[in-house]
């Protein structure tokens, strides 16, 4: 949303102590409870995205209709949930890869010095029936 130069509604970020789908349960509650309740959510795990597509259905939320949800894992659970849930597939093999030669860069690194990186993988939509 600050990339697109789009402001936050008010209650449109809901911080988890945790990324179980009781945590995203929560989360999506509060969200519907709040001032604006959202038409979208992204969840950053699928654990939590499934969470939150219970407590929707619970309060008669319609998924996709009224409200969409996306997660982030591409966990099998996603494919069998009612709707089944849209995600974000990341290449899990590169990210085991990379992190696994950050490891080994900064374990061979004089002092463990290496800054800090931000690394991208390579990733996809996967359209199921909750957006």
């Amino acid at each position: 949303m600050n990339r697109a130069g789009l402001p936050h509604p008010p209650g449109a970020r809901q911080a988890v102590t945790a990324l179980h789908r009781a945590d995203g349960a929560r989360a999506m509650a509060a969200l519907l409870d709040g001032p604006e309740p959202p038409d979208a959510v992204f969840a950053f795990s699928d654990e939590l995205a499934l969470g939150a597509l219970h407590v929707a259905h619970a309060r008669g939320v319609r998924v996709p209709g009224e409200l969409a949800i996306v997660g982030f894992d591409d966990i099998e659970d996603g494919r069998y949930s009612h709707p089944p849930l849209t995600t974000v597939a990341p290449d899990k093999h590169q990210i085991a890869q990379r992190s696994l030669q950050c490891l080994a860069d900064r374990l061979h690194s004089p002092g463990n010095t290496v800054p800090p990186q931000e690394l991208t993988v390579p990733h996809r939509l996967v359209r199921r029936a909750t957006a």
